[in-house]
């Protein structure tokens, strides 16, 4: 069941995005089969809980969970996942908190090891803090929502029984629902090659052919072979978002702004009600996607550190929204004047900069290969108001949107 276990990793991430709790995933070898968690300490937490993993699995065989309170100051909670009759993973949800770790405090916690001043800051920060009531429901929502389990009771039931019971395959769906006689096979064929071309142009960051794909009359009939019925062109939209969202992290791209950007996408067709609406937002979420593959490996460079490199992809994911010095370095779990010397230091460019000339290279594309408004690209692109836009659009290239479109226009008739 490899599909369970992928399924799990890139779910694990996205969870707990934003309460940046550890998650620590061992396999049968006690190897990291993954975690989310990345600190200038994490190997001072890596060297503490291994052995967590390693006494849990002899404690309990093969099948358990644990809520750690031994320190009074630190919470883990360990169990065992299964996926499959002969697989089962040991994972560890933890450190977490109970208190905002003192110079008092710091030498009773069990991962303190050899923590300089400039670790035990980042540590304190990226780790939560939070009572044993708020960490049980956590772990509750965890295994609830990403687990997909009931989950226990603390007091007397047994995790395994509730894994076995849920995990039993079965099969909802009508088999009578579905003549597979009536389907043609050269439309079958034919939805496989656009679909197979879709996911091609995301991987290879070729904006312009999505957005050629979906103003073809012929592409969008196949794509959406029923546009009569706005239901069956959600359904349809949810598979193409799909198959863009695996496309760009299989070339590459980081499992949790993925699927990020999935939920934002798919959250927007909950309210679409035509067909037109529907298309414009699959367009739109895969021309981002493939936008994101495009400029990672256009602007990051073996040269840099890995830290710049991280802080361009971070920026890069989050296009065309806004975020600030201060947010990356929260992110990246640096302090922002590190990061910003950094980043100029290596780039020759300032955040700001780099970020302006991101958004004004994506208004060149736009200007020269579709017929958007000014003022839908400035809106697309998150400018303030098209004043703004044309401002900075003239300081980094010369001219303005106009004047580029029109040059853009000269060239294309000159070539053609």
């Amino acid at each position: 069941m490899q599909t369970n276990t992928s399924l799990v990793k890139w779910r694990l991430e996205s969870y707990y995005q934003e309460k940046k709790i550890p998650i620590w995933f061992f396999d049968q070898n006690l190897d990291v089969a993954f975690t989310n968690f990345s600190t200038a300490a994490i190997l001072n937490l890596f060297e503490c809980v291994r052995p967590l993993a390693r006494n849990f699995l002899l404690a309990h065989s093969i099948e358990g969970y644990h809520l750690n309170l031994d320190n009074p100051y630190v919470m883990y909670f360990e169990f065992s996942y299964a996926t499959g009759k002969h697989n089962a993973y040991t994972m560890i949800i933890g450190p977490v908190l109970t208190i905002n770790p003192t110079e008092k405090v710091w030498p009773e916690l069990n991962f303190s090891g050899n923590l300089f001043a400039e670790q035990k800051r980042i540590l304190s920060r990226a780790l939560p803090v939070m009572d044993v009531e708020d960490f049980k429901l956590e772990i509750t929502n965890f295994l609830k929502q990403v687990i997909e389990v009931a989950p226990p009771t603390f007091e007397t039931e047994s995790i395994s029984a509730v894994i076995e019971k849920y995990s039993q395959d079965t099969n909802e769906f009508d088999n009578d629902a579905v003549d597979a006689d009536k389907i043609d096979i050269s439309d079958i064929a034919e939805i496989c090659r656009l679909e197979d071309l879709f996911q091609v142009y995301v991987s290879n960051g070729n904006t312009y052919q999505l957005y050629s794909m979906f103003k073809d009359e012929h592409a969008s009939e196949v794509l959406f072979p029923n546009k009569a019925s706005v239901q069956a062109c959600k359904v349809r939209a949810a598979e193409l978002l799909t198959l863009a969202r695996i496309a760009s992290h299989e070339s590459g791209n980081d499992s949790v702004s993925c699927y990020s950007r999935f939920q934002k996408f798919s959250a927007k067709l909950i309210n679409a009600k035509s067909y037109e609406n529907i298309s414009r937002i699959v367009e739109r979420c895969a021309i981002e996607y493939a936008r994101n593959t495009h400029d990672m490996n256009k602007y990051t460079s073996d040269s840099y550190s890995p830290m710049t490199n991280k802080c361009i992809q971070r920026i890069i994911e989050r296009l065309p929204d806004k975020i600030s010095l201060d947010e990356l370095a929260k992110e990246l779990h640096i302090s922002a004047k590190y990061l910003s010397a950094l980043f100029n230091k290596e780039t020759g460019s300032s955040i700001t900069d780099f970020m302006q000339d991101l958004r004004v290279s994506e208004a060149k594309h736009l200007l020269s290969n579709t017929e958007l408004s000014y003022l839908e690209i400035s809106t697309l692109l998150n400018f303030s108001s098209q004043s703004y836009f044309n401002c900075i659009f003239k300081k980094k290239t010369g001219v303005t949107p106009k004047e580029y479109r029109e040059q853009a226009l000269q060239k294309s008739a000159i070539s053609n």
